[in-house]
């Protein structure tokens, strides 16, 4: 097992008598696609992209929401790429889709894909920062977009613990990331567009309970237009291609 899955689960739905993710028991529904390592073939990630649609309600599942803490530096348009047609199919069919933009850095400043078609909700990182005049800033190592597609929002991903599986990829190669918790059981913390999806999905389940008629579009235009500014030092805010809405 590589852990990464794990990670963004406890993320969106731990909920124990200590411990709370932002969704507090909702469904999980794995659709692993990923070998032990962390590689993963975009077409496996198309197949289970389709699952979802295909399976969304079946057995009382009522899947809203993919969290797809995945991307590939692919540089094709979005309107011909396989991938992205499979995630726009997903929201056409009424799941929110909510996909990491990216770790590669200001430097790099194309989304990944899908996360660059407008058709998802496209999450960067945010970290606290005590200088700051509200307290968070955009880490260096979140990839912000080109102007022409940016981040639609971003989220607390920055030292995140969650949940963590023993024996796991990321648990052996990481050890100083490792911590026990409470309930004597592993936790492991780390950093990534990844974590700030599954802060956004678990964000969007709580939406959809509390309003199950909104539609993908609707959800996005709720969260990007209630979004709060990130400021600097000086109070003023941090530019919107950094951090989207």
């Amino acid at each position: 097992m590589h852990g990464h899955g794990t990670i963004l689960a406890g993320i969106i739905a731990t909920n124990t008598a200590t411990e709370w993710g932002v969704a507090p028991g909702a469904r999980i529904v794995n659709v692993k696609v990923g070998a032990a390592d962390g590689s993963v073939d975009v077409s496996q990630v198309i197949a289970g992209i389709d699952w979802v649609v295909e399976n969304r309600d079946a057995n009382g599942m009522n899947i809203r929401v993919i969290n797809l803490a995945y991307g590939t530096d692919a540089d094709v348009d979005y309107r011909s790429d396989p991938l992205t047609h499979a995630v726009e199919n997903a929201w056409h069919h009424g799941i929110v889709v909510v996909v990491a933009g990216g770790n590669e850095g200001r430097s790099e400043r194309r989304l990944a894909n899908p996360a660059l078609d407008p058709y998802v909700i496209a999450v960067g990182a945010a970290g606290h920062d005590a200088s700051a005049a509200n307290g968070w800033r955009v880490p260096s190592w979140s990839t912000t977009g080109d102007d022409t597609r940016n981040l639609d929002l971003v989220a607390p991903g920055e030292a995140i613990v969650s949940l963590g599986v023993a024996g796991s990829y990321l648990a052996d190669t990481h050890p100083d990331a490792t911590c026990i918790g409470d309930d004597g059981q592993l936790r492991l913390r780390g950093s990534g567009t990844s974590q700030g999806t599954a802060v956004v999905a678990g964000a969007v389940a709580m939406l959809l309970e509390q309003r199950p008629e909104l539609t993908p579009d609707q959800v996005k235009h709720l969260l990007t237009s209630t979004a709060t500014t990130l400021l600097d030092d000086r109070g003023e805010p941090r530019p919107s291609s950094q951090q989207g809405h």
